[in-house]
C-alpha cells in the first residue's frame, strides 16, 4: 500500500473527538480541547573555508562568492550562518549569524595564509556547535589534502558522532576519496573543476537537512 502523504485533521462526528493522521498513522484525542502547533527549530551552519597559501586569487574569490549565494539560501531555509577560516592555524571569524550584511562583510575580508589545518577548523566547528538536539552543519570549502589526515578524519569522525552533519567540496589538489570519509555520507563529499567551484559551493545549500520541527501545546 503507498503511504499516505501529508497531514490530515478528521472530525469524527464526536464533539469532543479529533483525530489527526500523519501518514498511516492516525492519532485521536478524546475529552477537553487541547491546543497543538508545530515549530520549526533554528537549525545553524557552519563554512569552513581554506584559505591557506595555495587559495590565493581566484579561488578564493570564488569561495567568498560562493559561500555569501550559499548563506542567502541557508537563511531562507531557517539556517544561522557561522565562518570559520583555516590556514595554519583555524580562525573563529563569526558566530552563528543571520545578518548578512556583518556576513559579508568579514567573508570579503578573508585572506590568505599558510598551510592547511583543517583538523583545527573541524574541532572549532564541533566545539562551536554545541547545541544538542538541534540540526548542525559543518560545510568544508578547500583546495588541497590537510596537514594532517588522520587528525582530520579524527575530528570529523568525533563531529559526526556528537550528530553535526559534514558536506565537504574540493577541487584541483583536494582528493575526491578523502573528501567523502570526511562527509557524512560519500554523495555529500564532492570534487569540482576550479570553473564551478563558485557554483558548488552556493549548490551545497541544496543538500542541507531541513531543520528540525518541535510539537508544542
Amino acid at each position: 500500500m503507498e503511504p499516505k502523504k501529508g497531514i490530515e485533521l478528521v472530525n469524527t462526528g464526536k464533539s469532543s473527538e479529533v483525530s489527526i493522521t500523519i501518514g498511516n498513522s492516525t492519532f485521536k484525542h478524546e475529552g477537553a480541547p487541547t491546543g497543538m502547533r508545530f515549530e520549526q527549530e533554528i537549525a545553524y551552519v557552519y563554512l569552513a573555508i581554506d584559505t591557506s597559501n595555495s587559495m590565493a586569487g581566484i579561488k578564493l574569490e570564488q569561495a567568498k562568492k560562493g559561500s555569501l549565494t550559499f548563506s542567502k539560501d541557508a537563511f531562507s531555509k531557517g539556517y544561522m550562518v557561522g565562518l570559520i577560516g583555516f590556514g595554519s592555524d583555524a580562525r573563529h571569524i563569526c558566530a552563528p549569524t543571520n545578518d548578512y550584511k556583518e556576513l559579508e562583510k568579514l567573508v570579503k575580508s578573508m585572506q590568505t595564509n599558510g598551510s592547511t589545518n583543517m583538523a583545527e577548523a573541524i574541532k572549532m566547528a564541533r566545539y562551536h556547535l554545541d547545541k544538542k538536539n538541534k540540526t548542525r552543519v559543518i560545510v568544508i570549502v578547500t583546495d588541497g589534502r590537510p596537514d594532517n589526515k588522520r587528525n582530520t578524519l579524527k575530528e570529523a569522525d568525533k563531529a559526526k558522532a556528537d550528530g553535526i552533519d559534514i558536506i565537504t567540496i574540493g577541487t584541483d589538489d583536494a582528493e575526491q576519496d578523502f573528501l567523502k570519509k570526511m562527509a557524512t555520507r560519500a554523495e555529500l563529499g564532492t570534487k569540482v573543476t576550479q570553473e564551478v567551484f563558485s557554483q558548488a559551493i552556493s549548490d551545497a545549500s541544496q543538500l542541507l537537512p531541513p531543520p528540525r520541527s518541535v510539537t508544542k501545546r
